[in-house]
């Protein structure tokens, strides 16, 4: 039962209070709506009220105005970083496209089942990923009123993923950075040694500024988990650092940044991954690699010539999750007991 009101605001229609833009009114379960500004008569708030409802029966509510929600809420412009932001919108796409017109309590786990199973046929990890926002989406719904059954994607198993990515070649890694030199992308090999060197992410290796050098080593903190390391210097990283602070000095405008673009900004990493993918092309036109590679395949490769707690190395928080980036097999010893050996 809801607060009874105070009787100089029984006038007021069902659900409608007074705030500090006027009249509104707020409804459990039901999007807040602004009715009339302060001055409104009576009559003009019964007017707007009756127009509200009226709206309501014309328009059913949907999973795709829940997302808008979500993605209108404090939850999400506050509490989650711009590049999982950036995610979810992408995720998004594909849920609005199959689910949106729904209202959210007819989405049943039947459902989404063979959404994944037809979806995840040809795109686990994807298919991993949208489930997952869709999950989240409904739980917060949940949560806010908005939504009444139970999350439909609780009940769903997680698709396989193979481990994505590979391992690139001592001979692929020197061609391709010798390519960026000779087309005159010195930040480009910069960072492709800051992140081998490091095990570091693209989107850490470009947050990184001269305030992270310090004096035993480069700081590095991860912006997907928070983990902060440093990474002792060796002659390598050391190296690379001094080039970085060195190269694109003389335009007028500079950031602290290590990497910055021409201009002397820092690059974004829709910049920086433009003349990734635009040289990686080039090259393998030209002859100089053999198959394209991602930038993150760097970390995989740092991860697997690690010659020692690989963990520790690229910061992960688990074990299990540094392994999925080794991909060098493991030496074990072999049995020296030929069982065609004869005993006495």
């Amino acid at each position: 039962m809801g607060r009874r009101r105070r009787p100089e605001n029984n006038w007021m229609p069902p659900h409608v209070e007074r705030y500090k833009d006027g009249y509104r009114v707020n409804h459990r379960g039901r999007p807040t709506k602004h009715l009339a500004k302060h001055d409104a008569s009576r009559s003009e708030v019964w007017s707007a009220y009756e127009r509200y409802q009226a709206g309501l029966d014309q328009k059913t509510f949907t999973l795709a105005d829940l997302i808008d929600l979500y993605f209108a809420s404090p939850q999400y412009t506050r509490l989650i970083k711009p590049q999982t932001q950036k995610d979810y919108l992408r995720y998004s796409q594909r849920i609005r496209k199959v689910f949106g017109e729904m209202q959210p309590d007819t989405i049943t786990s039947p459902l989404v089942q063979m959404f994944v199973d037809a979806r995840g046929a040809e795109h686990p990890a994807a298919t991993n990923r949208e489930r997952t926002f869709l999950g989240i989406i409904m739980k917060w719904g949940k949560a806010r009123g908005f939504v009444n059954i139970e999350d439909p994607t609780a009940v769903i198993k997680t698709l396989k993923e193979g481990p994505g990515g590979r391992y690139v070649e001592d001979w692929e890694y020197q061609a391709f950075w010798q390519w960026l030199g000779e087309q005159g992308h010195i930040m480009h090999q910069c960072a492709m040694e800051i992140s081998y060197l490091c095990a570091a992410r693209q989107q850490d290796v470009l947050a990184l500024t001269q305030a992270d050098i310090q004096e035993d080593g480069l700081l590095v903190i991860q912006a997907k988990t928070g983990k902060a390391q440093v990474k002792l210097w060796s002659p390598a990283l050391r190296e690379v650092v001094d080039r970085a602070l060195s190269t694109n000095t003389v335009a007028q405008m500079q950031t602290t940044h290590l990497i910055r673009s021409r201009s002397g900004r820092a690059y974004t990493r829709t910049g920086f991954n433009s003349v990734w993918l635009r040289e990686q092309r080039a090259a393998l036109a030209a002859g100089a690699i053999k198959a394209r590679f991602r930038f993150h395949d760097l970390k995989i490769k740092a991860v697997s010539d690690f010659d020692g707690d690989v963990q520790k190395f690229s910061g992960h928080k688990t074990r299990s999750m540094a392994e999925r980036y080794n991909r060098t097999p493991d030496r074990v010893v072999s049995l020296n007991n030929p069982s065609s050996k004869k005993r006495d």
